[in-house]
């Protein structure tokens, strides 16, 4: 009644009825003409066509019938309407208003930022996101959009055809407020050479990524905008060679800069870059962990939990390639573990699948492969194949397959996981070429494969972390002894030796002087490698793998029985029977890995040592495991007798 009307003129619903119809009688004829065709599309999508007279109806009133027909529309229908903007697949795509495609571009972006999985597939996504450009053609954020759709399945020309077609619909072409006009598209073009670096490096693409760079570089140079010279440097960085000291002095500038300015998000990714880059040209340790604690504090301060799993998995890799296993794997169950939801959505970026390859290792490490591959399955699940980081969990898959196969003899299952993993990391395959031709008696393919690794490795020594180089020379080393030419292993172990200590890697060294002390037991020198061993078996024994940890203590027994010959009786039969003991947790040990070849030949040995003690029952048991061993898992190569 106009006594109590229903709705009132000052409240919030009627202020909005009141700005809505203000901006109606604004419209033009054909802007009207416009909306009426939208509405209808609109209804006709959910309702089906509708059953009135077109030119009655646009005779009429447009606010009444759009009233009338607003009546008709169920709440069922509308919750259909609207579903394709939570993500579940939409049939005929439908009309989306300009408000319905901010909050589906909002949520889509957050998702492919945050948790890949919960977004839509590509294929589902570009469908909705070329849905969305029909109704709304000028909306930039759409295209890029799908250039983050493109990025996930490296779509390279699409990609590059949505940045442009994104930073181009940003460009106002009408002369209302012109001096906003050239802020804002001077703004636009800064960011789109930004992005368009960051798309060539993520290809590849060095020059053309500093170029870009370069380009965007002197905008903000021009108009002094700091802001995005901070976000330039810290990709310069990034793109420069490594390990000069004009990188170390870009990514030191981009802290302190980015610092100054409150820009902790910057702050926190340059000084991870700055403790990778210490850590792979020989700083100390103390001092890398030291840069790690102060990006803790920093994100801890700013609460930013995405960059708290990079750390923590950073931290990982770098406990990793200092050989401290347990530390690694507590810095990966960190990450497992950190809060980091946001809007009712957890992380579930790359530092994650990182930290789950990580744990996965470890346990195949130490022969519980049922429990690696379940880590591996929970990797899968959260990164299906069509995402961006899923190569990270098929690589370890691979590798794990492979450890597993040529330690238990299966050729076939180990040829399969290098051709899996040939076309996931070339380098690493191409290592395990060469262990793989090495344990099945190819020697000079073996030895060409591995000098030629050697060769790319010390040419292009800035591409690979310290620890790799490390793990070619002792696999040439392992080739050496196999064939009996000591002095080509010595230099190799040597070489490792002194790469290990310049870069502080403590357990590489140990594990090389676990290799040397071999060859001097070899080479009949058994007391110089046993003191070797006193030495360093403790590092190797802690934080060494279930193989690693077996072969030690092998050459530990071997080295007490030939030291023992210079003893006395009494105390060559102590040295023996502890000999035996130590071989009895040598063979469990491979047991424990299937590494069939390594229990025989370690069942050989134990044999020998009970003949010696005069145990004829212990020796002739072992000998009827050897002989069984020996039937099942025949020696191929002579080589592999003589190894570590």
């Amino acid at each position: 009644t106009p006594e109590m009307p229903v709705i009132s003129s000052s409240s919030v619903l009627g202020l909005f009825f009141r700005g809505m119809i203000l901006v109606f009688d604004s419209l033009s004829f054909s802007q009207v003409t416009i909306l009426y065709n939208q509405f209808k599309h609109y209804y006709e999508e959910v309702n089906g066509p509708a059953q009135i007279d077109e030119s009655e109806n646009f005779g009429g009133s447009l606010m009444d019938s759009i009233t009338k027909e607003t009546e008709r529309l169920t709440c069922s229908a509308l919750g259909r309407e609207s579903s394709h903007l939570g993500g579940t697949k939409s049939e005929s795509g439908g009309y989306f208003s300009h408000k319905q495609a901010e909050y589906f571009i909002s949520r889509q972006g957050f998702l492919l930022q945050h948790n890949e999985k919960e977004a839509m597939s590509p294929k589902e996504l570009q469908t909705q996101i070329s849905n969305m450009l029909q109704s709304n053609p000028a909306l930039a954020e759409a295209h890029f959009l799908s250039y983050m759709n493109n990025l996930r399945v490296k779509e390279y020309c699409t990609a590059v055809h949505n940045l442009f077609h994104c930073f181009d619909r940003n460009t106002n072409f009408t002369d209302v407020n012109l001096a906003n006009k050239t802020v804002e598209e001077d703004v636009s073009r800064r960011y789109a050479s930004l992005n368009l670096a960051g798309l060539h490096f993520r290809f590849g693409h060095k020059e053309e990524a500093l170029a870009a760079l370069q380009e965007a570089i002197r905008m903000a140079q021009e108009t002094n905008d700091h802001v995005c010279l901070q976000h330039a440097l810290s990709w310069l960085h990034r793109i420069e060679d490594a390990g000069n000291a004009r990188t170390a002095s870009l990514i030191a500038r981009s802290v302190d800069k980015s610092e100054e300015m409150s820009l902790p998000n910057i702050t926190s990714l340059s000084v991870q870059a700055l403790a990778k880059h210490n850590a792979f040209f020989t700083a100390r340790p103390s001092s890398v962990i030291e840069y790690m604690l102060k990006s803790d504090i920093l994100n801890c301060q700013h609460s930013q939990p995405h960059f708290m799993c990079v750390s923590y998995a950073q931290k990982a890799a770098l406990w990793h390639m200092y050989g401290k296993r347990e530390s690694s794997s507590m810095c990966s169950q960190l990450v497992l573990n950190l809060d980091t939801s946001e809007g009712g959505i957890y992380h579930n970026g790359e530092s994650v699948c990182l930290a789950l390859c990580n744990i996965a290792r470890i346990f195949a490490d130490e022969g519980n492969y049922v429990l690696a591959l379940e880590v591996i399955n929970n990797a899968k699940q959260r990164f299906p194949p069509q995402t961006q980081h899923a190569h990270l969990w098929m690589t370890y898959e691979q590798e794990i397959m492979f450890d597993r196969s040529l330690l238990s003899q299966k050729d076939e299952l180990a040829s399969q996981a290098l051709t899996g993993l040939q076309a996931l990391d070339e380098d690493e395959y191409r290592l395990r070429s060469g262990i793989f031709k090495k344990e099945k008696g190819d020697v000079s393919t073996a030895l060409s494969t591995l000098t030629r690794l050697k060769e790319h490795v010390t040419t292009n020594s800035q591409k690979f972390s310290p620890e790799f180089p490390c793990r070619v020379m002792l696999a040439l080393a392992d080739l050496y002894i196999q064939t009996g030419n000591h002095i080509s292993a010595t230099s190799q172990i040597l070489e490792c030796v002194m790469k290990s200590e310049e870069h502080h890697l403590e357990y590489l060294h140990s594990l090389a002087a676990v290799y040397l002390a071999f060859v001097q037991l070899l080479m009949r020198l058994p007391e110089k490698g046993l003191s070797l061993l006193d030495r360093h078996m403790v590092t190797v024994l802690s934080h060494g793998s279930c193989l690693d940890r077996a072969r030690t203590l092998y050459c530990y027994a071997r080295c007490t029985v030939a030291d023992g010959n210079r003893l006395s009786a009494t105390d060559r039969k102590s040295s023996l029977l502890q000999a035996v003991n130590t071989m009895t947790t040598v063979i469990e040990l491979f047991k424990k890995l299937d590494a069939h070849m390594r229990v025989k030949d370690a069942t050989y040995y134990l044999a020998r040592l009970y003949h010696e003690l005069g145990y004829t029952a212990e020796r002739n048991k072992c000998a009827y495991e050897f002989k069984q061993l020996d039937s099942q898992f025949p020696t191929h190569s002579q080589g592999t007798v003589l190894r570590l």
